[in-house]
C-alpha cells in the first residue's frame, strides 16, 4: 500500500472518529431526558470493509454507478444512555485519535526523509 493510501485511510478514520465523538457527546448531552435513546457509529473497520467490497463509479454512466459514500452511519439503539458508558467511549475514540495522529506523523516523518535524502 503507498503512502497516498495510508493517509486516506488515516484522513476517513479521522472523520468517523469525529462523528462518533458527536455522537458521544449528543448522547451525554440528552441523558437527563428520559425518552432520549442512545446513538452510536458503525465501527470503522466494518465501514472499511463494506466500502473494500464496492467497485467506486468514477463516471455517472457507469453501470449501476452509485459513487461512493463519504457519510459514516450513525443508527440510534433501545438502550437509554449510560453516563459511564458513554465516557469510556469518549476515551476509547481519544485514544484512536491519538493513535492515528502517532501513524500519520511517523509515515509524514518517514516520507519526508525520503524526499530530503
Amino acid at each position: 500500500m503507498d503512502s497516498i493510501g495510508i493517509f486516506s485511510i488515516a484522513s476517513r478514520q479521522a472523520e468517523h472518529l469525529s462523528v462518533r465523538q458527536s455522537a458521544i457527546a449528543s448522547n451525554i448531552a440528552n441523558a437527563n431526558v428520559a425518552s432520549y435513546k442512545a446513538a452510536d457509529t458503525v465501527s470503522f473497520a466494518e465501514t472499511l470493509a463494506n466500502a473494500a467490497n464496492t467497485l467506486a463509479a468514477t463516471d455517472g454512466k457507469h453501470f449501476g454507478a452509485q459513487g461512493t459514500s463519504t457519510e459514516f452511519q450513525v443508527y440510534g439503539t433501545e438502550r437509554s444512555v449510560s453516563l459511564e458508558d458513554e465516557l469510556v467511549k469518549s476515551g476509547e475514540v481519544r485514544s484512536a485519535m491519538e493513535l492515528n495522529t502517532g501513524i500519520v506523523t511517523s509515515f509524514h516523518r518517514m516520507l519526508l526523509m525520503t524526499v530530503k535524502a
